[in-house]
C-alpha cells in the first residue's frame, strides 16, 4: 500500500489535497469574518464562508504543489501550479449549469475537491522533454 505513495504522481495530488484544505480554512475564516463586517445581520456568514473556502482550496493546492517544486524552477512551477489548480477550480464552477451539476451536488463538490489537485499535480510532474528524445 505505501508503495503508491512513492509515486511522485500520488504525493503532489496528495500534498495539494492538504494544502488546499488549509487554504480552505482560512478563506472559509477569512469570508466569515468579511461578512460580519459588511452585514451586521448575520444573513451572509455562511455563504461568505462557503464561498472563501472554495476559493481557498482552490489558491491552498496551488501554494502547496508550488511549494513542492519551486527549487529548480520557481518561475515554470508557480504557472504550472496555479494555472492547473485554478483552471480545474473554476471548470467545475463555470460549467455547473450547463453539465447540471448543481441537480446533484455530491457529484459537484467531488470534483471540486478532486479535480484542482488532479489538474495541478499533472501539469507540474510533466518531465520536460530532452532535445535528444525524438517527438
Amino acid at each position: 500500500m505505501f508503495e503508491k505513495l512513492r509515486n511522485p504522481f500520488t504525493k503532489t495530488f496528495l500534498i495539494g489535497v492538504l494544502g488546499g484544505l488549509l487554504g480552505a480554512l482560512f478563506g472559509a475564516g477569512i469570508g466569515y469574518w468579511r461578512a460580519l463586517s459588511t452585514d451586521p445581520s448575520g444573513w451572509s456568514n455562511i455563504p461568505s464562508a462557503l464561498s472563501g473556502a472554495i476559493y481557498g482550496y482552490g489558491l491552498g493546492v496551488g501554494l502547496a504543489i508550488f511549494i513542492r517544486y519551486a527549487s529548480p524552477h520557481p518561475p515554470s512551477a508557480f504557472s504550472r501550479a496555479f494555472l492547473g489548480s485554478l483552471s480545474g477550480l473554476f471548470f467545475v464552477i463555470f460549467f455547473s449549469a450547463p453539465l447540471h451539476l448543481d441537480f446533484f451536488p455530491p457529484l459537484m463538490w467531488g470534483l471540486l475537491i478532486v479535480l484542482p489537485p488532479l489538474i495541478a499535480s499533472r501539469f507540474s510532474n510533466r518531465r520536460p522533454k530532452s532535445v535528444d528524445e525524438p517527438v
